[in-house]
């Protein structure tokens, strides 16, 4: 007897799983940057000795441990979640998937969560290079929990190193370290990572722009603005990079995703990116399942085959 799906069930998880992530995800990107931003302005202080440098990282990171404080508290919801609403597919892969997210937590996120008491309270009580080493190590912490969620995740997008054992019916492990090493979840991480490095330097160069524009703490806003714009900066050269790294191998691991992207309704030579489009609608399609059909559409010729791969001729799935 087959049991029938109750779809209702199935939205309202995938809804509740959307609306976690979401809004887990204002603050993780955020977490990601403002960790070495803090490590790099304690390097100044303990290298200067500057007790301006130590008022300056302490500022920030009284800002940090408010996002952070939420950032665990959603980010454990949504660990959770992938046991209740989808147990099922967890234990299908749960070989695989369950590994990494073992991982991040075992590793990195204890790693993390440790050596921020260091940071938040060691202040006076442990000397400059242990503190500085500390909150160091909060920042490689934190950026490999996202390392190991998106090892995950990049799994899911381009499944490898595992293989279907029809007698257990589940995904089973073979090689970890294709896994780790994926190309998908490599350009993943760094873009990932590096956005949230962007992020984080316009927060601070934003908060240290108002300081100059009501004058008050000049000094503090002006070394923010140095420090974080740098960083920023070269973060952005990073973000460029990886993005395009990571639209190139969408180009080849998952084809359909890039023409959904892109809004390509049909696989061709020469195809035009399309920069701004307005889908077209009617009363006999009323679905809009007609949906190569625009009714105002700007195209840039033949720029989407180039850009996926350096070929304005190439042909371009959907």
């Amino acid at each position: 007897m087959i049991e029938s799906i109750d779809l209702s069930l199935v939205n309202w998880s995938r809804g509740q799983f959307a609306l976690t992530a979401m809004y887990h995800w204002l603050f993780v990107p955020l977490t990601l940057g403002i960790t070495f931003i803090l490590a790099i302005m304690e390097t100044i202080y303990v290298r200067t000795d500057d007790e301006h440098w130590k008022k300056v990282t302490k500022f920030w990171m009284t800002l940090f441990g408010i996002n952070f404080a939420i950032g665990v508290a959603t980010g454990i919801i949504l660990e959770f979640e992938f046991g209740t609403n989808w147990s099922n597919y967890s234990w299908f892969v749960g070989d695989i998937f369950g590994a990494p997210l073992a991982i991040e937590g075992i590793m990195a996120f204890f790693l993390e969560s440790t050596f921020i008491a260091v940071m938040f309270f060691g202040w006076n009580k442990v000397s400059k290079k242990f503190h500085l080493a500390s909150t160091w190590l909060v920042a490689i912490g934190a950026n490999l929990s996202a390392l190991w969620i998106l090892v995950a995740n990049a799994w899911m997008q381009h499944p490898i190193g595992m293989h279907f054992n029809p007698d257990t019916a589940r995904n089973e492990m073979l090689n970890f370290w294709e896994i780790l090493f994926s190309p998908v979840a490599i350009n993943k991480f760094l873009h990932t990572v590096t956005s949230g490095f962007v992020l984080a330097s316009i927060f601070v160069v934003g908060i240290s722009s108002w300081f100059l524009l009501k004058k008050r703490e000049i000094l503090f806003a002006k070394r923010s603005i140095i420090v974080a714009s740098v960083f920023g900066i070269l973060s952005a050269l990073f973000v460029i990079t990886t993005g395009d790294g990571s639209a190139r191998q969408i180009v080849h691991v998952q084809p359909m995703k890039l023409a959904a992207m892109e809004g390509l309704y049909n696989g061709q030579t020469g195809a035009g990116l399309t920069a701004i489009g307005i889908i077209a609608g009617s009363q006999d399609d009323p679905k809009n399942e007609n949906l190569e059909n625009f009714t105002f559409r700007i195209e840039i010729p033949n720029f989407l085959s180039y850009m996926a791969h350096g070929s304005s001729n190439a042909f371009v799935r959907h």
